[in-house]
């Protein structure tokens, strides 16, 4: 599957249900607070940090509707990254997921396209995304996400203001 982290056994962390649930809710709030831009760097770097992913944040009319364009370690097929920061009444519908399918033909060596949202996706949205190969990760499945590979700090960090002295 293009796009979508899967963490490698030797980085997933044992996760208690309970303690999943409880953090959940407090890293969908921390990234929903997120400036938009601050998020797609979120998204990039946990995607680089976590995953050794290759990702490049794209900026303002160059990137012709991407976010991040990534390639997987090794240099695999690249994949064009959506990062929408949406609240839980906000959901992708179905034709930005149409939209966002079409972001192959815009870029020639991309070939995935993943959409990863804080918030969750219509059904609509859902069916049309099977149909087209685009890739969902939802608010719930990213928030897993930065807890089964460790990236809260990373988050800790951004919502911080990215602040230089944070590592030293």
């Amino acid at each position: 599957m293009l796009g979508v982290i899967r963490p490698r056994d030797d980085q997933r962390l044992p996760l208690e249900p309970a303690i999943l649930m409880e953090q959940t809710e407090g890293i969908l709030e921390t990234m929903r607070g997120l400036e938009p831009k601050r998020f797609e760097e979120l998204i990039a770097d946990i995607w680089q940090e976590r995953q050794n992913w290759d990702t490049k944040p794209l900026q303002g009319s160059r990137d012709h509707g991407v976010d991040v364009i990534g390639q997987p370690p090794g240099g695999g097929p690249k994949t064009a990254l959506q990062a929408k920061r949406y609240g839980p009444g906000n959901p992708v519908r179905e034709p930005q997921i149409r939209e966002y399918a079409a972001l192959r033909q815009q870029h020639p060596d991309v070939e995935g396209v993943t959409v990863v949202t804080t918030g969750r996706f219509t059904k609509s949205a859902r069916e049309i995304a099977d149909h087209l190969d685009v890739k969902l990760i939802n608010g719930e499945q990213l928030a897993r996400l930065v807890v089964e590979y460790d990236a809260i700090e990373i988050l800790e960090w951004y919502d911080a203001g990215k602040p230089r002295d944070w590592y030293e």
